[in-house]
């Protein structure tokens, strides 16, 4: 879950593609608010191991914009 804000979809995108490759991004879903101040942005990826899964949610978290990493 991440505000909506204008270049967002291209940073997360840059995020996932370097934790789990571009094939990640055929599989994106993005469900906006009801008044569209936010937006959930669901991607589903291949998990290698806990690593992987750590440092992705880490460098998500550190994102202004993003509000809920699960």
């Amino acid at each position: 879950m991440a505000r909506a804000e204008a270049g967002l979809r291209g940073v997360l995108d840059a995020i996932i593609v370097r934790h789990a490759g571009p094939q990640a991004l055929a599989t994106v879903r993005e469900r906006p608010s009801a008044q569209a101040n936010f937006i959930g942005i669901t991607y589903v990826i291949e998990a290698r191991d806990e690593a992987q899964i750590a440092a992705l949610f880490a460098e998500l978290k550190q994102c202004r914009a993003v509000l809920l990493v699960i």
